[in-house]
């Protein structure tokens, strides 16, 4: 695999490159799409820029929470060992080693909403012009998990076995490229929500299939991730538990938006 690129002579993470690209290109489709409801340039960048710090914030977090049992043991050294700094700075290090996809999109979402509160814009437009942008974000981003050789699947002999990867578990074995399966996934999912922002029949509700849509996938493709290290409770990973609440979620509100156009057709 190739974790890090040399780019202008200093070498980065491959996993970074993609994910920039990717920000750039979820970026550019939702200016493009903000033309229809005439939201600002600014208002599209410096709330991606917003929404961007929600995201890291939110994938560390979870990243954090899911690996709860690591901090609640450097918290208690911290607080048995006389308070070492060493100790705090571990449990820092623990929040801030890795980071969770759904963590990152919930945070994006509230940071998002807040951006729109503060500068009083349609939250409903604002949401469809950066829904559709999400999954081609994450096509590009899970290129970069392939070549970084995280977020790894299975073992399975008909797959990729990766020598140098980030994660030192997910080296040395042949294993199912889920990451690729997942890119796919969602170049598929952004191609649908194009077309259905495009019709203009679904307004304000883009945001909602999109996680109903991508809640599903992921609930199935969570079965051919083999890294268990995102936290398993009763055999479901977190990622799954998120899904079903996520999907949930969403079938309800288009079920009542579904009902209240029925409702207001009538009168």
């Amino acid at each position: 695999m190739l974790p890090e690129i040399n780019l202008f002579g200093s070498e980065v993470s491959s996993y970074g490159v993609f994910a920039a690209i990717g920000l750039l290109m979820m970026g550019i489709t939702a200016f493009i799409l903000a033309r229809r409801y005439r939201i600002l340039l600014e208002d599209i960048l410096f709330g991606e820029i917003f929404m961007l710090i929600g995201a890291f914030l939110g994938a560390h977090l979870l990243y954090g929470i899911t690996n709860i049992h690591n901090i609640i043991f450097y918290l208690n050294l911290y607080f048995t060992e006389k308070w070492d700094t060493h100790y705090f700075f571990d449990i820092i290090f623990k929040f801030m080693d890795g980071m969770v996809f759904y963590g990152g999109l919930l945070g994006a979402i509230g940071f998002g909403a807040l951006y729109c509160k503060f500068r009083k814009l349609d939250l409903k437009n604002y949401s469809d012009c950066f829904a559709v942008g999400i999954p081609l974000f994450h096509c590009v981003a899970r290129l970069g998990c392939f070549f970084a050789g995280c977020c790894y699947g299975i073992e399975s002999p008909f797959g990729f076995t990766t020598t140098n990867g980030i994660i030192e578990s997910g080296n040395n074995v042949s294993r199912f490229p889920v990451q690729l399966l997942e890119s796919g996934v969602n170049l598929a999912l952004f191609v649908v929500l194009l077309i259905l922002f495009r019709k203009g029949n679904m307004k304000g509700k883009i945001i909602y299939l999109y996680l109903l849509f991508y809640g599903t996938a992921r609930f199935f493709i969570e079965f051919l991730r083999g890294d268990e290290y995102r936290g398993i409770f009763l055999g479901v990973s977190t990622s799954q538990w998120i899904s079903l609440v996520l999907i949930g979620i969403s079938l309800l509100v288009l079920y009542k938006n579904k009902k209240g156009e029925k409702v207001n057709e009538k009168m």
